[in-house]
């Protein structure tokens, strides 16, 4: 059987080969020289290329252009020897008299732009960045004519096709502009999430925005990364507990810089449940003051800065200064102005070494989901502040854009609205691809995203970012991050084009049963935020029973209707998991130990973990509703299978996760059954049981 497999996977890279080799022409070289133009780069490339822990990029433009270009010269060198049956490849700083060459360039030194062009001359080609990023992806594009991708982390990820003897090169000068031009990356809250094999991934993939991080720094700027940190920081630097030098705590000594609420009441307690006053400017000095204190010492190399509100859910401050601000959003916008003007003094007077950019957002946890009433304050404007558009509980069963889904159609007025105001901000757009609710469930979005990041980009936003990408074990999301980044770098590439080509090369033989399992595993998870969203989905609902006899049916959830309609939309999902673990299963039963048997593994085990947690999903909403009914015999059904999956997901670990603080560097290594977010409930069902003298096999 494996003999047979490996034939046809012998047979089936020979027929690629030719397809290839006849849409593309190849020239043959005996010799290639990539030119470094810098002194000595002959001998010196190498060193220049790995001395990025001795460079201060921020202050030293020709150094960190010289690190970025040899790094380009090196990743060209390794894969192109990886390519080619039989020609030398060495280093210049002038172009060779004999022999093909490619010369790199950078137009900028000092800037992180990531456009690039190559140009086909005399005797070889050349390779300008706009700036030094722009360089090395331009290197990346190169090697990607000639059939590399990157699609996983670390070397196990890299696809080629098999050696070959020549190199296919461009007829014509072609010139490659990002799309999301504000930045295209992830948004990632504890420093723990740090790997030099997602950065350079990401390089490959020509995604920019990452967090700071001091153990990855220098190779994310050695990458030309463009670094954002912070987030809803607030929270820690209000502290109502926090000492102060006068002996009191916060709240004792500045209770006036709280939220008030609209009957007038202050609670210690309820502080962070209403966000804080923007009307104080005492509060802008004493929360700028530890902002600087961040910028010039934690987040020290950071461009962009993420200040957000308190993440509250609630109402803003009612005090009748705050009212005379404007809605919601003004009043946000006036505290941050208040900081835009902190730091502008701050950078004049040396106290701050470097320019920021803040990054505000528009999000319904800190009230400023809506547009504000009046014009966004100039000095916001001037400093090239942007604002993140963050749609927690938006549907992915619709596009964004599509017209029949009245969630997304709310969130699409308030972004319409966003853009549409005077002096208006850069927009990026923030999805929630594997945020804390979707944590590593295998779930797909390749039917939205097809429609949504080129319509957030003719809506008018320039940068994305997501929140939070998995640093391990990627399983069938390695689609979803390849699709993603190739996306937000061009919005008009042609999916199923692009899709098939994954398939194919990362499957091979087994592409076309894969496909149809990831079909089947997206389809599954088309209702994931009526599943499992923060508001009114069937998680955030069943997460609030104490486990005895309801009352209530479960509240109507968008595009699922009713309790009943809910089960059976489970139960068709499980099956489709099913089916989907099946296909997996099938290629993983005959692949050996060739490169696909890891990948089809690392699918089947996240198909697993998703399979069983759509029925434990399932079956709760089904217990519900049988004791809600009183029908004890369907309640105790469902039980068996509960305390089945109960059993069975105790026993294994889902991949590392993290605290989400940007204070804390602390892993969080759950059970599949903790990572359900549903071990609780059931041990409140359980109690229940006991206490009632029930079964509980």
């Amino acid at each position: 059987m494996y003999r047979n497999i490996s034939i046809l996977l012998v047979i089936f890279l020979f027929f690629q080969e030719i397809i290839y080799a006849q849409v593309n022409h190849k020239e043959l070289f005996s010799s290639i020289t990539i030119v470094v133009p810098y002194q000595n780069a002959s001998l010196l490339v190498k060193t220049w290329a790995n001395e990025e822990n001795q460079i201060d990029f921020r202050t030293d433009s020709i150094c960190a252009a010289r690190c970025t270009a040899a790094f380009t010269a090196t990743e060209l060198s390794h894969y192109l020897k990886k390519t080619l049956t039989q020609t030398d490849i060495s280093f210049s700083e002038t172009r060779p008299v004999n022999g093909f060459f490619i010369e790199l360039a950078i137009k900028k030194t000092g800037s992180k732009e990531c456009s690039f062009s190559i140009e086909p001359l005399s005797g070889g080609i050349l390779i300008t960045g706009s700036g030094r990023t722009g360089l090395l992806y331009g290197g990346y594009e190169f090697l990607r004519m000639q059939g590399w991708r990157w699609y996983d982390l670390g070397e196990e990820g890299e696809i080629a096709l098999p050696k070959q003897t020549g190199l296919i090169l461009p007829e014509i000068k072609e010139n490659f502009h990002p799309s999301m031009d504000l930045g295209r990356g992830f948004y990632m809250s504890t420093e723990l999430k740090q790997s030099s094999n997602l950065l350079l991934w990401m390089a490959r993939n020509r995604l920019n925005l990452i967090s700071y991080g001091t153990a990855t720094a220098p190779l994310a700027n050695k990458l030309g990364m463009i670094f954002i940190n912070g987030g809803h920081i607030f929270e820690s630097i209000l502290n109502p507990d926090r000492p102060m030098p006068s002996g009191k705590i916060l709240w004792e000594e500045h209770r006036d810089w709280y939220g008030l609420k609209q009957n007038g009441k202050q609670e210690k307690d309820q502080a962070q449940a209403i966000q804080f006053c923007d009307s104080q400017p005492d509060l802008v000095r004493f929360c700028g003051d530890d902002l600087l204190k961040l910028l010039m010492g934690k987040w020290k190399e950071a461009d962009l800065v993420n200040l957000w509100g308190f993440d509250t859910w609630g109402s803003t401050c009612e005090c009748e200064n705050c009212k005379k601000l404007g809605n919601n959003t003004d009043k946000s916008l006036h505290f941050f102005s208040a900081i835009r003007d902190y730091l502008n003094i701050a950078r004049v007077e040396g106290r701050l070494d470097h320019d920021i950019r803040m990054v505000l957002c528009a999000y319904e946890g800190t009230g400023t989901m809506e547009s504000p009433e009046n014009p966004i304050p100039k000095n916001l404007v001037d400093a090239g502040d942007v604002v993140t558009f963050y749609p927690i509980n938006r549907c992915y069963a619709h596009s964004f854009y599509e017209k029949n889904c009245q969630t997304n159609g709310t969130y699409r007025k308030d972004l319409t609205s966003w853009l549409s105001c005077r002096s208006t901000l850069g927009m990026i757009f923030g999805e929630y691809y594997n945020v804390s609710k979707y944590e590593d469930l295998p779930v797909l979005f390749t039917h939205t995203m097809r429609q949504d990041i080129p319509g957030h980009y003719n809506a008018g936003c320039r940068g994305i970012i997501y929140m939070h990408v998995p640093i391990v074990s990627w399983g069938p999301r390695t689609l979803t991050q390849n699709l993603y980044a190739q996306l937000a770098w061009d919005v008009t590439t042609n999916v199923d084009a692009y899709t098939d080509e994954y398939f194919t090369k990362r499957y091979g033989p087994f592409a076309s049963k894969m496909k149809e399992s990831y079909s089947k595993n997206e389809d599954a998870w088309q209702n994931i935020s009526q599943w499992r969203n923060w508001y009114n989905s069937v998680l955030s609902q069943i997460l609030k029973w104490d486990g005895r006899i309801p009352e209530n049916e479960l509240n109507t959830t968008e595009h699922m209707g009713t309790a009943s309609h809910v089960i059976q939309c489970g139960r068709r999902s499980v099956e489709l998991l099913k089916d989907a673990l099946r296909l997996a299963d099938e290629c993983k039963m005959i692949t050996g130990h060739d490169p696909y048997d890891k990948r089809i593994s690392e699918d089947y085990r996240l198909l697993h973990y998703g399979l069983q947690t759509m029925e434990l999903m399932s079956d709760m909403v089904a217990y519900y509703e049988a004791l809600r009914l009183n029908n004890s015999a369907l309640a105790d059904k469902e039980w068996s299978d509960i305390h089945r999956l109960e059993k069975e997901m105790d026993a294994y670990w889902i991949p590392i996760g993290f605290k989400e603080d940007f204070s804390l560097i602390e892993l969080d290594s759950k059970d599949a059954l903790t990572r359900t977010q549903l071990k609780e409930l059931i041990g409140r069902c359980k109690k229940y049981r006991i206490d009632n003298n029930l079964s509980l096999e």
